[in-house]
């Protein structure tokens, strides 16, 4: 190859490598792109772990039982002097180098042309591109290996930017769970102080993400149904003890004290970066579509879809299990509850795919 070939070839990979910071796909790009630059039979890639130990990556003509067999030593071999001496190999005839040549699996799988350079980013250590061939007519010469380090040097930074994209990915994944963990210990401590509702936000946070997947909303929104429906009542901490917690009728005042949980709940959330998607459930779902809820009096469409959807979860639930003040209801008056509150305090529509999900079971 010229070198304005090779040139020209090194800046398509490049384009090819770094099209994508999904890291599985850039492993199988560089291999298969290894492969065919090179005429190999064989080879694989190896990386780093966390523990600084290599390990295979992707593979390409062996299995991964073939490469973790004990007959198969030579790659091993290659590829702890590269990672020994951080220098690339060649070898034309591996059955008579005698770097290789008291390997039993030189001889066993007919290994006959060896190339393994390491794979380094800016001076930082990988792993390594290895390749193989079992053919006479397969053999490396000098100028592959170059070819080979050439691509390994491109392959390198993708593989690196896929890598650290991957760590971040994880490590935003771990923040999420740790915030979940932390917004459903503040659901819980909602409901120790009110016995009446043991088991409400676990129950309504599942059927309203379920009812939500049924109207066809998906990830991101769904998670943010799940976290908005976790904290629907995270007002309620803002109201006393003496009101929340009272066995009795509340006075006028007393309601109004407690009409305001939905608004504590947006002055708690709204500086919260992660949760001001999740706010539309705690902040609206009092909201009735034909304007007579609270705290903003918001009429039909203008209720945000999370809210109107948890709306009809939150009262079907209420109205299906025992409260101080009354037994639970009938599944069946529950619905046709719901039904005549179409209109009035529920979207017609939506209600009506709620209790045609209900029907079904």
């Amino acid at each position: 190859m010229t070198q304005t070939g090779q040139l020209s070839l090194l800046l398509q990979l490049s384009q090819t490598f770094n099209s994508t910071l999904d890291l599985d796909e850039v492993l199988n790009r560089v291999m298969d792109e290894v492969i065919a630059a090179v005429h190999a039979e064989r080879g694989f890639v190896m990386l780093y772990d966390a523990e600084g130990r290599l390990s295979f990556q992707v593979a390409r003509g062996m299995d991964q039982k073939t490469i973790e067999d004990p007959l198969f030593q030579v790659s091993r071999g290659v590829v702890e002097k590269v990672e020994r001496e951080g220098q690339p190999i060649v070898t034309v005839d591996a059955q008579q180098d005698e770097r290789f040549s008291s390997r039993q699996s030189i001889v066993s799988l007919g290994v006959r042309s060896i190339l393994c350079v390491p794979l380094m980013n800016k001076e930082r250590k990988l792993g390594v591109i290895y390749v193989d061939n079992r053919l006479r007519s397969g053999i490396f010469a000098t100028t592959d290996l170059e070819l080979l380090g050439s691509i390994a040097s491109t392959a390198a930074i993708a593989i690196d930017n896929a890598s650290l994209y991957q760590d971040l990915q994880r490590s935003k994944q771990e923040l999420e769970a740790a915030y979940v963990t932390t917004l459903e210990g503040w659901a819980r401590a909602i409901e120790l102080r009110d016995h009446e509702t043991e088991g409400h936000t676990r129950r309504v946070t599942e059927m309203a993400v379920r009812f939500a997947e049924k109207l066809g909303i998906q990830k991101p929104d769904l998670d943010h149904i799940y976290r908005g429906a976790l904290l629907h009542d995270i007002g309620k901490m803002g109201v006393s003890d003496a009101i929340l917690c009272k066995p009795g009728p509340l006075t006028e005042e007393e309601r109004a004290e407690m009409k305001k949980h939905p608004q504590y709940a947006y002055e708690m959330l709204r500086p919260i970066s992660f949760l001001e998607p999740a706010i539309d459930i705690p902040y609206c779902h009092h909201e009735k579509w034909d304007g007579s809820g609270y705290p903003r009096g918001l009429k039909g469409a203008k209720i945000p879809m999370p809210a109107r959807i948890f709306s009809i979860v939150d009262v079907w639930d209420a109205l299906s299990h025992d409260r101080y003040y009354r037994k639970a209801w009938p599944k069946g008056k529950v619905a046709s509850y719901l039904l005549e509150e179409g209109g009035k305090s529920f979207s017609p529509e939506m209600v009506q795919a709620f209790v045609r999900e209900f029907m079904r079971g």
